[in-house]
């Protein structure tokens, strides 16, 4: 047995084959004879004892390292031969970032198996913010490098010094490595009053996925009463996982809840099916189903399936969890083959709807395409050309309108001329449609086809200089446009119409052969359009700052099929852009010379100076809203013109003028403010209000908000959220986060702070 006082030494070194003072000798080569490395383990004290190449004992001030993690206590006692360690007086372990003190402690070193009795600890990175989290138990077990279990423990991720929330548990298990933490005879309290119990609960202690229960979402409706969601997660495997959650309405009893995803390299989508299997208000079972599936075959072949439907009209009104699908009112149900072979492509599709009836809402059910055929090529630089074709087949189905089969054929042929400063393109091209017509021909219409020729001359010079504004570097273009079309006029009046409706007159429909969308109509057109933008950009980036535009259209002869009273159209003008890292704006105008008014004005500002500061301002008027008299028999774009507004009001057209406020700003320190008011000042009804407050503290937030939208014309629902957010725990309470994005374009937590990268 040997003694070092620490006159002469205070550093011991622990190695095979080795024992010095200065750590000299070492060689990172040198292995235990199990193979793996040995590292060394330093000792420093006030006083060792010990035997060589068996044990060692430090006294006062102790010290033992190795890498990655040290013990320090009052005495410390290090076994060589099972490696492991003792200690008492002020123990404190630092391992992996993580600081646990105790009294007492008993550790093996190398496989991290030990425990220490009435610990305090502080882990490090326990979620996806890399936040701390402390707390004091029992006992502590070290169940290997990252993980532990706690013994009647107390966990928060709230500074020292704020309780505010407490996790209290009869057993933690904690595992960094895998990110979880599991809980038993678990409580959670807050301001120290209970507000959580459960058995067993598991909780993410980083941002990787797991299977396990999430925290129960809590809520009330006035057609549901008060309700509870208890969602599961299951990690199925790193490309699969499911959610299930069972939901419990206190009027109208349980529902299940369930969402599968999935991903390959060749294939992904994912599968929700919701069932109430006897609602116990309206006696029936209500269930909700929707796949979406996007495959990827090989050799340019690729699919997708879109299959949505509900059992009744009024699912999403009385059981959506979302808002955002109370109006919904049309269902797609439609699969797709496409082949892709570069500069051309095929795509065969069947596509039909289920329609939600709505006694406030009509709506009028769109027709299915049972199949679509669509071949779509385009071949350029073919002897100086440009050639394409679009040709698309479609077999209509609608159980009140005409029935029918149809043929497009949309070839044409452009000459393209191009350099840095300007730009040429005449263009020729055929609308060629064809129709043989089945049932429900009410109105008596004719096998017929049609041709309608055009032909198109677009083009446009581009003009830079430097022009320098307020001490930026910044090239302004200047660039004139002139747009010529002609199309000859033809009788269309014999022809069903499918799908076709007037486009809405905006700056990209006057570059358009056709102000129809579909192709059951094509307007007659003897037509110059003329333009002007000017942009500013910055020199070095190249990103642009301000956008301004100017278009008109001139009629060198007034149109048949959408008649005109003047020789000109409308006047559009458009400024928008990043005017600073703060402001962006984003605007539009549509005005009539003729009678020196607006007809369309739209106005988007937006205004963030710094993370938590947000304002949105939008108006949004249209002088006229055509009535559905006006539009094509049985069109389906006549689906939903507006908010809903009643037949009588939609037979006599009406205006659009409402305005749009949102944003999110801090009150206090800690309070901050969410809002949006959308009004609509044409039939005096708000359209949504969103009001509510944040709360951001040290380790919880707390958000309580109150929603109102309109359903139908006077008809509005509304909702309340309160939701209790405890950071690196749970968020406790009905989720106003998605609702609260939908509203207000550019809404950020304010808990959580942007990193940097």
């Amino acid at each position: 047995m040997y003694n070092f006082k620490p006159v002469f030494l205070s550093l011991l070194c622990l190695f095979p084959c080795c024992a010095c003072a200065d750590g000299s000798g070492l060689s990172e080569e040198m292995l235990s004879p199990s193979g793996k490395e040995d590292l060394p383990i330093y000792i420093r004290a006030d006083r060792i004892a010990g035997h060589q190449d068996r044990d060692f004992e430090a006294t006062g001030h102790a010290e033992l390292r190795k890498r990655g993690q040290s013990v320090l206590a009052d005495w410390i006692k290090y076994l060589k031969a099972s490696d492991e360690v003792e200690a008492r007086g002020h123990v404190r372990i630092e391992q992996y970032g993580n600081i646990i003190t105790g009294p007492e402690l008993q550790l093996q070193i190398n496989t991290n198996i030990g425990y220490m009795t009435k610990p305090e600890y502080r882990l490090e990175g326990v979620n996806a913010q890399g936040m701390a989290a402390r707390g004091h138990a029992d006992l502590i077990e070290f169940k290997g490098k990252d993980r532990y279990r706690l013994h009647k423990a107390v966990y928060t991720t709230c500074p020292v010094g704020n309780d505010d929330w407490l996790l209290r548990v009869g057993e933690l298990d904690l595992d960094q490595e895998n990110q979880v933490g599991i809980a038993h005879d678990a409580s959670i309290s807050f301001k120290g009053t209970p507000v959580l119990y459960t058995p067993w609960l598991d909780f993410p202690t980083g941002n990787r996925r797991r299977s396990g229960f999430l925290a129960p979402i809590l809520g009330s409706t006035a057609s549901s009463g008060e309700e509870i969601t208890v969602p599961y997660y299951w990690n199925i495997a790193p490309n699969f996982d499911a959610t299930i959650a069972p939901r419990f309405l206190m009027k109208r009893g349980a529902m299940l809840n369930t969402e599968f995803r999935y991903l390959e390299p060749d294939y992904s989508g994912e599968a929700h099916f919701n069932v109430l299997p006897r609602d116990a208000i309206t006696g029936k079972t209500r269930e909700e189903m929707n796949l979406l599936h996007n495959q990827s075959f090989g050799s340019g072949w690729s699919g997708e399936l879109n299959l949505q439907q509900v059992s009744d009209s009024y699912y999403y009104l009385d059981l959506s969890p979302l808002v955002t699908m109370t109006s919904q009112s049309v269902l797609p149900r439609e699969g797709h083959l496409t082949y892709d072979g570069g500069w051309w492509n095929f795509t065969s599709r069947v596509q039909n709807y289920q329609t939600l009836s709505n006694p406030f809402v009509p709506v009028v059910a769109p027709y299915a395409s049972l199949p679509q055929l669509q071949l779509n090529a385009s071949k350029d630089d073919l002897a100086g050309a440009s050639v394409a074709l679009s040709a698309e087949y479609d077999d209509f189905s609608h159980p009140i309108f005409v029935n029918g089969k149809r043929l497009v054929l949309n070839p044409s042929v452009s000459f393209p001329i191009r350099s840095s400063a300007a730009f040429f393109t005449p263009k020729i091209g055929l609308h060629s449609a064809s129709y043989s017509l089945g049932t429900n021909n009410t109105q008596g219409l004719p096998n017929s086809s049609i041709d309608i020729p055009y032909a198109s001359l677009d083009s446009g010079l581009y003009f830079e200089r430097n022009n320098p504004v307020a001490g930026q570097d910044l090239i302004q273009t200047l660039e004139p446009r002139i747009y010529y079309l002609y199309v000859p006029y033809r009788n269309q009046n014999n022809l069903p119409n499918f799908d076709s409706a007037p486009m809405d007159f905006n700056y990209a429909q006057m570059f358009t052969e056709n102000q129809f969308s579909g192709n059951d109509r094509f307007s007659d057109a003897n037509q110059l359009t003329l333009a002007l933008t000017t942009r500013y950009i910055e020199e070095k980036t190249g990103d642009e700052r301000l956008r301004m535009t100017i278009a008109q259209r001139i009629y060198l002869q007034s149109p048949q099929l959408i008649p005109v009273t003047t020789s000109t159209s409308d006047i559009i003008a458009t400024i928008g852009g990043a005017i600073s890292q703060k402001v962006s704006v984003d605007s539009y105008l549509q005005y009539n010379p003729g009678n020196w008014q607006a007809q369309f004005i739209s106005l988007y500002a937006h205004y963030q100076p710094e993370f938590g500061k947000l304002l949105n301002l939008g108006y949004l008027y249209n002088r006229t809203i055509l009535p559905l008299s006006s539009y094509a028999y049985g069109t389906p774009n006549t689906l939903a013109l507006t908010n809903a507004l009643p037949a009588a009001v939609l037979a006599q057209g009406y205006a659009l003028n409402q305005v749009d406020l949102s944003g999110q700003w801090p009150l206090t320190a800690r309070w901050h403010g969410v809002g949006r008011w959308d009004y609509s000042l044409a039939n005096r009804q708000l359209i949504e209000g969103t009001a509510g407050v944040e709360y951001d503290a040290d380790c919880w937030a707390l958000r309580i908000v109150t929603k109102r939208f309109a359903i139908a014309y006077q008809e509005t629902a509304s909702a309340f959220f309160v939701q209790l957010e405890l950071n690196g725990m749970a968020r406790i309470g009905s989720d106003p986060l998605d609702s609260l994005r939908t509203s207000i374009p550019g809404f950020t937590k304010t808990n959580i702070q942007p990193t940097s990268d």
